[in-house]
């Protein structure tokens, strides 16, 4: 049976389907709904557990704990072969593991949310020896993680730091102690050396007091 098209009094053209090819295309619109359910379905479920955490959490957590807490190699065994490939080199991101080690640095996730199919934005909460002494809270940055078959394949986002603070310690650096600064702190971003952690311990309560009068 053939659809029959009416004009409406406004004029404009509408289609007046026969009951047969009625059925037919509610056959494929259920059908169509159905599969977009059940996709959408398997996208939530793949993010929600009934114990309300989702899951890679743990897994960033641990990856986390070790960069931070100077546990390089099993920050390492936790991402990717092919992401350690093309990351830093060893001895650069050894360096950084110190460093973060030497400050006695912390790194917690708080809220996280799902980016399908395979990355999560988390907003992490940084601290370190600076911190403290300066009775400041810790930094809250936002960084995303790509995973995979249970492994870290990419952390992005800004360097995980105060940078309020640690553009802090660079001014007082430069005004009392530049030269010594300048020898023991890299000028890359990502990447700061072990000696740049000592110095910054071993000037840490004359730092912190002339934060505080520069804080006013």
């Amino acid at each position: 049976m053939v659809d029959t098209v009416l004009v409406e009094p406004d004029g404009l053209a509408t289609t007046r389907e026969s009951p047969r090819s009625a059925s037919g295309r509610g056959r494929i619109l259920a059908v169509a709904v159905g599969v977009v359910a059940t996709g959408l379905f398997l996208i939530a479920s793949a993010y929600d557990r009934s114990d309300g955490e989702m899951p890679g959490r743990d897994l960033i957590q641990a990856y986390l704990d070790a960069w931070y807490g100077g546990d390089f190699d099993t920050a390492a065994g936790l991402r990717a072969p092919e992401r350690v490939r093309t990351g830093p080199s060893e001895d650069r991101a050894r360096g950084e593991v110190e460093y973060q080690a030497i400050l006695g640095a912390r790194a917690e996730l708080l809220d996280c949310e799902p980016l399908p199919p395979a990355t999560v934005r988390c907003d992490v909460a940084y601290s370190n020896a600076l911190n403290q002494a300066a009775g400041a809270a810790p930094a809250v940055v936002a960084q995303q993680f790509g995973i995979r078959d249970g492994l870290l394949l990419f952390v992005a986002g800004p360097y995980l730091d105060d940078e309020m603070l640690r553009a802090s310690f660079g001014d007082f650096a430069a005004r009392r102690l530049p030269a010594e600064y300048e020898d023991a702190c890299a000028r890359e971003p990502n990447y700061q050396p072990a000696s740049c952690g000592e110095l910054k311990l071993r000037y840490l309560e004359e730092w912190a007091d002339w934060h505080r009068l520069e804080a006013g």
